[in-house]
């Protein structure tokens, strides 16, 4: 039972004043279940809850058409209501926070710190408001997965169908959407349980996203960083820079399995460096029609060879990658490569891949992570081809 009257007591004073005081010890959608089952047992179906002001636990159920003056001060009547009506302000919010998105996306600013770290949160503590606002005492953090996991679902689908963005960025995002929904849930639970009571006036936290977007600066920095991977191969120094030079078709089956490519980054196909008008340009090849040039700066056999990047805007056709991930864009650009062959001995040599790079976002501390960890992917990928094309005929 959710409330500490005795039925017959409750009903003896309806019948006899036309009101009764009850006292609760939490007012919640069961407390009003347990009440209203009670009431139509005994045959009351017409009365109103409400609450006594400045009193928490007290509450005053009155009969509809009670002409009796009341001895108390009332807050507010809890009348019933539709689910829709119930569900109504959170469609309201959600809409205006995807218009705050659609406003990004327009303005070519989808990468936003706004949006991507402070609307998760946001969305992740009304929703979460939206399932403890009758009961907002109740502490227990694994709850947080009740409703979270549908909000996660309904970003992503925004995502994909909404916005289009592509399945890389997409799994880029994911870790850290997922842990705003968690943290803005969190923290609405620990505020509603210590700080204050629930109210609707926490609906306007869906305003806070497009405020910010709207007024707050760009917050990008611009930095570079390198990713280094190295790899033994058993032949000779000279046959190894010869390789690195010569690598010619990729047949599919040389390219090790790796997540990045479940991602949708696409493998490389074909290499080859050659002379042209005085210069050695190495000319690149990878799936879906991606072909680019590396302009070699430092070719010393069989030592080091260095190169930079050179992207034509046919480099990458429409579709091979996120638009996001563009080469030479706003938030990502590769600059300088290089081999160096370190001889072990006259048949064994350690090749080491250097990868120099530009991050330019508003949380490279979160990027860097992902750039790292395709960029040393891909290495080992090429320098594999190479080891497995050099020991091939080892015993």
């Amino acid at each position: 039972m959710h409330y500490l009257q005795d039925p017959k007591t409750i009903i003896q004073e309806l019948q006899q004043q036309g009101y009764a005081c009850i006292q609760v010890i939490e007012w919640t959608e069961q407390t009003r279940d347990s009440l209203a089952k009670m009431l139509l047992q005994a045959g009351v179906q017409d009365y109103q809850f409400h609450k006594i002001r400045n009193e928490p636990h007290d509450y005053l159920i009155v009969l509809k058409g009670n002409t009796s003056k009341l001895p108390y001060q009332l807050e507010k009547d809890y009348p019933s209501r539709t689910s829709f009506l119930k569900v109504l302000p959170l469609i309201l919010v959600v809409g205006l926070i995807a218009v705050t998105v659609l406003f990004s996306s327009y303005s070519q600013d989808l990468m936003s710190f706004v949006i991507v770290l402070i609307i998760p949160a946001i969305l992740g503590a009304l929703f979460e408001y939206f399932m403890i606002r009758k009961q907002p005492n109740p502490i227990f953090l694994s709850k947080l997965f009740k409703i979270q996991p549908l909000v996660f679902v309904i970003v992503i689908v925004f995502c994909v169908i909404v916005l289009r963005e592509g399945i890389i960025c997409l799994i880029m995002l994911l870790p850290i959407l997922l842990i705003g929904l968690l943290l803005g849930a969190g923290l609405m639970r620990l505020i509603c349980h210590y700080l204050w009571k629930p109210s609707a006036k926490i609906y306007s936290f869906a305003l806070l996203p497009l405020i910010l977007w709207l007024l707050l600066p760009d917050f990008s920095r611009t930095e570079y960083g390198q990713t280094q991977r190295s790899v033994v191969i058993h032949a000779p120094a000279q046959q190894v820079f010869q390789a690195i030079n010569q690598i010619g078709k990729i047949q599919p089956e040389e390219v090790k399995d790796s997540f990045i490519f479940s991602m949708g980054f696409p493998k490389p196909v074909f290499g080859m460096t050659e002379q042209h008008g005085g210069e050695l340009i190495r000319t690149i090849q990878w799936e879906r029609g991606i072909k680019f040039e590396e302009k070699v700066t430092a070719s010393h056999a069989p030592y080091l060879l260095s190169w930079k990047y050179q992207f034509a805007p046919n480099s990458f056709p429409k579709g091979s990658l996120d638009d996001h991930l563009e080469m030479g864009g706003k938030y990502f650009d590769l600059l300088k490569t290089d081999y160096q062959l370190e001889q072990i001995d006259a048949h064994t040599t350690k090749l080491i891949l250097s990868i120099d790079y530009r991050l330019s976002t508003e949380y490279n501390w979160y990027s860097r992570l992902w750039v790292n960890y395709v960029l040393n992917e891909f290495s080992d990928v090429v320098m594999q081809i190479h080891k497995q094309r050099l020991e091939k005929d080892l015993p």
